[in-house]
């Protein structure tokens, strides 16, 4: 029986996502209705009541952003406040969006600020553009779900966020790191979700290869895709539609991922680029102007075919916009025309075309480049001759707000971020300094956040680790940047509270939720009533006990399965069950675009050998290897922060118990995964020791009370890790949000059928396996 293909396999991933509950919830406005205080308004306050109306004023579009946003609002009013929604007239108190003509100027696309104004006489809101009257719409549904009550302080100011562009990946189930397409995507209502979290942009991973309609009689009319003219029918159908709810999509930029052989590097020989990924393939050189020039009009006639795009996303340090110098081995030496010149002004050429290309019909999109983990190729941690080379009046320099940094910790030892992290809540040097230099070259700043979930822990919608999540919302803040990046392509958006927060950093100024802290305390206190002080607190010991994760890895072990990694007796195991084993789809990334092994070829979820390491260099500690040590005291405050919930679960509200359950079941999922990590990490260490002390007979003699003692112990971490497996898999059971399968980043097996084949594993180890190892000690 033949092997199913990936395109079959994501077919029905894709499908099973779009009929799951989570997919539901993310994809529908709150219709649950919130509990009201009983209050007078103030003599300085209005309050819509029933019998007013809504209304749209001006020149806007029948199904556009204004009408959606407004048609939004109404029903939160209705649904969630329980308001009578009167029609409107002359003698009625209304709600009235205004669309200001723009006479003869232009309006910037991205402008959303509006002017508020509350009386007597209704509320009125005037904006230049639709999307700001769609923010609007979201503005007030959102501060009235925090105060429980649609009032509005009386008088007129003006509402500006605090930066015009915010980047964030789709939402649950939509498009991810992997670069196939989301069937239906292109049709869904659901992006006025990813709006009512402050979001303005969504980057998709593209493929320029997929879009190329070159001059058929030109030197690189073998880059034609004949399926070219399909493709951007149905990006166009996916612009469009989200546009209507005032999303624009980002481009996340592929440049061409050739094989070395390709026939172009025979018609246009200055387009062969230098080798990559050692030997995957080969890019187009652009060094070579005409080469150049074809990248920059190639991505400008996807915008004249979709003006509705908003612009690119170009990551130019180790995946995505490529270019010689990304993955060459020696700096792009094997390129004749780039291996003499200065990496970064060789780059800063090619996004600065780009950028000027694109502008010359499309001055409204924007171009962000970004130079994540660059260093390897420009010898420049803080990417200093990149920024003096870009165009300010064109280009957006993106930068993240912690990695490249060493985060030193009260145990001594300093953990590297070196990817997203939150369990570091101060910026890095680097970020500091990169702004700095943005500022003095007048070039636009973006900052690169993760406000969701984090290298640390990959297997869940969001960690609950509201403290973390609140300090690296603020720094971002204060570097006072034109655009955030809040959520990359693995973290979909979910509606959490670190989203919300977000939303009030970036629109709260002049009302009581510029101050996260009492945000925070609002978003608890809606969500779980009279528990919400709880829960704050909860979530302060979850961020204190994140503060001890020692390192950082990629979708592995606990970073990612969870209490699912087995327990393995020796390394390179060879009788593991199949689901311990997953498709990394992501790594694609390292192959030419047209070579599938990426998507088929399987590799272990699991450690087989120790995989945390902290030596600490100050302190008391100093010498000593203090990570398992932070991985049980990480285990032990998050344990004490489920406690604090699970007191709290008997005086929950009927109308919080959904809300809070979801919480209570990620923070347990979260407390055994901890707990599972620490276990494994101490079993393997164990297990290495007695291996290195039991091989020849002579020495196994000589240890034999030590490794009994040490194999008491590891049957102990072996039943400790059973019993997590079997109270995890109760507590996952048809929970799709904790669902690994349902991950468009990896083809991996569902989360229930990793804890089952974790216990029938264990068991095994159990009854039969280490009394064996028992038998052989002692012999």
């Amino acid at each position: 029986m033949s092997q199913p293909t990936f395109a079959q396999i994501w077919s029905e991933k894709v499908r099973s996502i779009r009929q799951s509950d989570f997919w539901s919830t993310v994809s529908q406005p709150d219709g649950t209705p919130l509990v009201r205080p009983t209050v007078v308004p103030s003599v300085d306050q209005i309050m819509v009541d029933d019998g007013w109306g809504i209304a749209v004023e001006g020149d806007a579009s029948h199904d556009g952003p204004a009408r959606n946003g407004v048609a939004d609002l109404r029903y939160f009013l209705e649904r969630r406040m329980g308001l009578r929604m009167g029609e409107v007239s002359s003698t009625q108190r209304t709600i009235r969006f205004i669309l200001r003509s723009k006479g003869s100027a232009e309006v910037d696309r991205w402008h959303a600020t509006f002017d508020l104004s509350a009386s007597d006489r209704g509320i009125t809101i005037r904006s230049d553009t639709e999307d700001g009257l769609l923010r609007a719409s979201i503005y007030l549904s959102n501060y009235w779900s925090l105060v429980g009550n649609p009032c509005l302080q009386r008088g007129r100011r003006r509402v500006k966020p605090l930066c015009s562009l915010h980047i964030a990946s789709d939402l649950w189930g939509g498009f991810s790191t992997t670069q196939a397409w989301i069937h239906g995507r292109e049709e869904d209502v659901n992006f006025l979700e990813l709006a009512r979290m402050g979001v303005n942009a969504v980057p998709i991973m593209t493929l320029l290869e997929d879009y190329l309609v070159p001059d058929p009689q030109g030197p690189f009319r073998s880059l034609t895709n004949p399926e070219a003219q399909e493709n951007l029918k149905r990006l166009g159908r996916l612009a469009r539609q989200a546009a209507r709810f005032g999303i624009r999509i980002i481009l996340m930029g592929y440049n061409p991922k050739l094989p070395p052989g390709h026939e172009v590097f025979e018609s246009c020989p200055g387009a062969r680029g230098a080798i990559q990924s050692n030997g995957a393939f080969r890019t187009l050189c652009t060094s070579d102007p005409e080469t150049r020039a074809f990248l920059a009009e190639s991505w400008r006639a996807i915008f004249d075919e979709i003006p509705e795009l908003g612009g690119i996303l170009s990551i130019t340090g180790g995946e995505g916009f490529y270019h010689c110098f990304m993955r060459s081995r020696n700096q792009a030496s094997d390129c004749p025309r780039c291996g003499g010149r200065i990496p970064s002004v060789t780059v800063a050429e090619l996004i600065n075309d780009v950028a000027r290309t694109l502008h010359e019909r499309h001055p409204e999109t924007v171009v962000v480049t970004w130079p994540y983990s660059a260093g390897h190729w420009s010898r420049d941690r803080d990417q200093e001759a990149f920024i003096e080379a870009l165009d300010p009046a064109h280009v957006i320099f993106q930068s993240e707000v912690d990695k490249d940094s060493v985060d030193w910790r009260a145990a001594g030892y300093a953990k590297n971020i070196w990817d997203y992290s939150l369990s570091r809540t101060t910026p890095s040097p680097r970020v500091q300094r990169q702004r700095s230099k943005c500022r003095t070259a007048g070039l636009r700043f973006s900052v690169k956040l993760e406000i969701n979930n984090s290298i640390e822990c990959l297997n869940v919608p969001y960690l609950p680790v509201l403290e973390n999540q609140k300090a690296i919302w603020e720094n971002a803040r204060r570097l006072k940047p034109y655009a955030i990046h809040s959520r990359w392509l693995f973290d979909g958006g979910c509606k959490s509270p670190s989203e919300e927060l977000g939303y009030w950093l970036i629109w709260g100024r002049g009302t009581e939720f510029g101050d996260p802290v009492r945000t925070l305390d609002a978003i608890a206190r809606r969500d779980f009533g009279d528990v919400g002080p709880v829960v704050r607190k909860a979530w302060g010991r979850f961020s204190d006990a994140m503060r001890h994760h020692p390192n950082l890895d990629y979708y592995v072990g606990s970073y990612f399965i969870g209490a699912g990694q087995p327990l393995c007796l020796e390394p390179n195991p060879e009788d593991l069950d199949d689901v311990f084993y997953g498709v990394f789809y992501w790594q694609w990334e390292i192959t030419a675009s047209d070579d599938e092994t990426a998507l088929t070829k399987r590799k272990p979820l699991f450690y087989d050998r120790p995989g945390f390491k902290a030596v600490a260099r100050r302190g008391p500690n100093t010498g000593h290897d203090v990570a398992l040590e932070e991985l049980q005291e990480m285990a032990r405050l998050w344990e004490q922060g489920v406690r604090m919930l699970e007191r709290a679960s008997s005086t929950i509200s009927e109308q919080h118990r959904g809300r809070f359950r979801m919480e209570f079941v990620l923070a347990q999922h979260l407390a055994f995964t901890w707990r599972s990590a620490a276990n494994v990490e101490e079993f393997l260490r164990l297990r290495d020791i007695i291996r290195e002390h039991s091989g020849q007979s002579w020495v196994r003699q000589g240890h034999c009370r030590e490794n009994l003692r040490d194999l008491n112990r590891l049957t102990e971490l072996a039943e400790s890790e059973l019993q997590i497996a079997r109270k995890d898999l109760e507590l996952v059971r048809d929970v799709d949000y904790l669902d690994t399968s349902l991950r468009l980043d990896m083809g991996v097996a569902s989360t229930q059928a990793m804890l089952t084949a974790k216990i029938a594993q264990v068991t095994d180890l159990l009854q039969v396996r280490l009394p064996e190892w028992r038998n052989k000690l002692e012999s």
